[in-house]
């Protein structure tokens, strides 16, 4: 309740500042605490309490700036939490939000090949090559899944 009040009470700051002559009007809302939780944890390597939080924190109105990188990240925890099948809903989630996203697809490359979708996780991982070229785990990635060594392509010329 208390929330919803300061949101209210921002608002109506904000549409009395625009309709006088203030030069300059800074608003900060607030941080979402799952998401700074989610992140902290999966810092600390603990997945599972960072899975939970990232679960929490993209049910909430993060706004596209913040849901893409959430997103990504919980799709990261539950790759490396063995939940393959979720990690690729997830990143896909991420895709759709953000198509030019290119860490989404490598993650989702990476749950599809786990889960025996190879000739998918190569399509998600060639994607991320074209969209960030210069990227060493991208290209580490479609080099993994080619079977081939990657080639670096910052010593390549």
């Amino acid at each position: 309740m208390f929330r919803y009040a300061k949101v209210i009470l921002v608002s109506v700051g904000a549409i009395v500042a625009l309709g006088s002559n203030a030069q300059a009007q800074v608003i900060y809302g607030h941080e979402n605490t799952n998401l700074t939780r989610a992140n902290q944890a999966m810092l600390a390597g603990e997945l599972e309490v960072a899975s939970r939080y990232f679960g929490k924190a993209i049910k909430a109105n993060l706004g596209h700036e913040k849901l893409v990188p959430a997103l990504n990240n919980y799709c990261a925890v539950e790759y490396a939490l063995g939940n393959f099948e979720n990690a690729e809903k997830v990143c896909s989630e991420a895709i759709s939000e953000d198509r030019r996203y290119w860490r989404a697809y490598v993650n989702r490359g990476n749950a599809r090949a786990a889960i025996g979708k190879v000739e998918q996780a190569k399509a998600d991982y060639e994607r991320a090559v074209k969209i960030k070229p210069g990227s060493k785990i991208a290209n580490n990635a479609l080099a993994s899944i080619q079977g081939s060594k990657g080639i670096l392509l910052a010593k390549a010329n």
